[in-house]
């Protein structure tokens, strides 16, 4: 044996045992291996079977929620007692479905992950709704629906309203974070059943959280609104919108409403006809001289003309002190209602039947209250008032009764509110904060970060009722000039829709006899095209295809103001021009702030050169 031989053979000795060695190691490292990937199949597979379960029970809870939510809306919330139980049954495995660790580990994994979040998510938020909201709901029974909310024979009942505030206030606290939690789910990535399942829950509290968290917010202060802590006084003027103002109409009939403990009553009615002219020393206390000089001599004096300015407050504020200087009463809240607004409402009350036997619908409120009055009652002033006050007495009447869809009104409130046909002001702190809130204060030209704002309000100057027949067109646009100014040119176009031919047809209470002080021929419609120029800009001039002899360049507070004339012929359209330097001002894109009106103009963008 050569020592080459003892080398080799001692060097596969050296060797052998560390062969034996990784054979030994080999079968602990697959093994944990294999243990391993057993557990992720086995949890892959155990989210699977929960998400599963998480699907089943919660579209096992989907009709159970439809079903109760019916029951409570007809004031049936007691038999829905049967469903309440199988729904918490249901939501509750839902919710220990997405509760374990296996699923928490699973929200880790890159893609997959995200959507088992949105799974829980929308779990634990439905089941937040559930424990919160329709479960105590239930428990209530009866008493809560918006019945609870509604009159009946005059009267509101206050203890109904106070016992259902804690659920209110549960309730709206789980559908509000609800709403937010599921909104906040980015979609974008996520497979198509569980983005689907997002967009269904999300559409679903979108329906019902404002509701509720609206009726939160009422709920606790309703009962002093309906004099619960002593009496309070509520002010309607019903604008006629065929005069038009820049508030809305020319104020008519006008109701002081009185709330003691949760019963409303009528305590006045009158018109603005019924007061006399107030004193050129009660106006200049009133209203300052450049408001007076902008809306001329009527304003501050005349209460059908309050509503010559477009600012809420000052015009409530000139019909509260002409109340209290004619009537004895200065009413806490004024609200102003056109007729747009009373058609809404309209359409939750229903058809009403006026004292004339007649019919007032949604469909034919504006027609027969702007137009058919005057000319059923041409040439008797005290009739149409008497008309109108029947109209307004019956709506509140049948209101007050309870012969509403409380949902509906609420709904024909806030439309009305948001277009700003029905307007609220009160020198009670608590009121006013309700009508901020609920969009109701109605609000001027305002700048934003991205745009400036300009105003535009029409307001007859005629002394008629021919603003039935206007419809209106504004163009607004904005040019570099040449000489470095930066110009933005306001147009208005005023189309009077009376055809000539029926002139001779048309009550002289509308149109005018055409011997009127203004000497403007019958049939014609003249109106004060108001623009309010941004803050810190200047008017330079007011053109048009009428005379501008009556035309004005004035001031409302801080807003620069162009007051141009438009007098359209029957069947015509003229329009008038205004031209304002905002070179001072940052470049910005202009936004456009119109009054209501009957008819609502469309706003479009306008082509120049200067």
């Amino acid at each position: 044996m050569t020592d080459d031989t003892r080398t080799r053979r001692s060097d596969r000795a050296a060797q052998a045992p560390r062969k034996r060695g990784r054979r030994r190691r080999w079968p602990w490292v697959v093994g944990s291996i294999l243990i391993l990937l057993l557990a992720i199949v086995g949890g892959v597979a155990w989210v699977g079977l929960n998400a599963l379960t998480v699907k089943n029970e919660l579209e096992a809870a989907r009709p159970l929620l439809s079903s109760i939510k019916e029951k409570v809306l007809v004031g049936e919330a007691a038999s829905a007692q049967e469903d309440a139980d199988q729904l918490k049954e249901h939501v509750d495995a839902a919710r220990d479905a997405v509760g374990g660790p296996a699923w928490a580990l699973g929200e880790l994994v890159p893609e997959f992950g995200q959507n088992l979040v949105a799974v829980r998510t929308i779990t634990e938020s439905v089941a937040n709704v559930v424990d919160n909201a329709v479960l105590p709901a239930v428990a209530l029974g009866d008493t809560l629906s918006p019945e609870v909310f509604k009159p009946v024979d005059g009267a509101v009942n206050l203890d109904a309203i106070q016992s259902v505030l804690p659920v209110l206030d549960t309730a709206g606290s789980a559908l509000t974070s609800a709403r937010a939690s599921v909104s906040a789910i980015d979609t974008s990535s996520l497979v198509a059943p569980v983005r689907n399942a997002v967009d269904e829950i999300n559409d679903l509290v979108g329906e019902v959280e404002p509701a509720i968290a609206t009726a939160k917010s009422l709920a606790p202060v309703l009962p002093g609104l309906l004099g619960g802590e002593g009496t309070r006084n509520y002010l309607l003027v019903f604008e006629n919108s065929a005069e038009a103002r820049p508030l809305g109409g020319i104020a008519g009939a006008q109701i002081l409403i009185t709330a003691d403990q949760g019963r409303v009553s009528i305590a006045q009615q009158t018109t603005g006809r019924d007061f006399e002219f107030e004193s050129e020393e009660f106006a200049n206390a009133q209203v300052g001289r450049a408001a007076r000089e902008l809306f001329l001599v009527p304003f501050g004096l005349q209460s059908q003309n309050n509503t010559l300015t477009p600012r809420v407050d000052v015009a409530a504020n000139l019909t509260r002190a002409m109340w209290q200087n004619q009537r004895g009463i200065a009413p806490d809240t004024v609200i102003f209602i056109d007729p747009n607004a009373l058609s809404y409402i309209l359409g939750a009350t229903g058809p009403i039947t006026l004292p004339d036997g007649s019919s007032l619908t949604e469909e034919n409120a504006i027609d027969i209250l702007m137009n058919r009055v005057y000319q059923q009652f041409s040439d008797d002033a005290d009739a149409q008032d008497a008309y109108f006050a029947g109209a307004a007495s019956t709506m509140f009447s049948t209101i007050m009764n309870g012969d509403v869809d409380i949902e509906k009104f609420v709904t024909a409130v806030q439309r009305a509110g948001g277009e700003r046909r029905l307007l609220v002001s009160s020198i009670d702190e608590t009121i006013q904060g309700l009508a901020v809130e609920a969009g109701l204060q109605g609000r001027m030209p305002a700048e934003t970060e991205a745009a400036h704002e300009i105003g535009v309000y029409a307001s007859d100057y005629l002394g008629g009722k021919m603003d039935y027949y206007l419809r209106t067109g504004i163009s607004v646009g904005q040019q570099q000039c040449a000489d470095g100014r930066r110009i933005l040119r306001v147009q208005v176009d005023a189309t009077n829709v009376l055809q000539p031919g029926a002139v001779e047809d048309t009550s002289l209470f509308i149109t005018g006899t055409g011997n009127n002080a203004f000497r403007i021929p019958r049939g014609d419609l003249r109106i004060f095209a108001y623009v309010y120029a941004p803050v810190g800009s200047q008017v330079l001039g007011i053109s048009g295809t009428t005379s501008q002899e009556d035309s004005y360049i004035g001031s409302d507070v801080d807003y620069p103001v162009a007051r141009a004339v438009i007098q359209t012929a029957p069947g015509q359209t003229e329009t008038a021009v205004v031209d304002i330097d905002v070179s001072d001002l940052s470049p910005k894109q202009v936004n456009t702030l119109v009054a209501p009106m009957l008819y609502q103009p469309e706003v479009t963008e306008l082509e120049f050169s200067c």
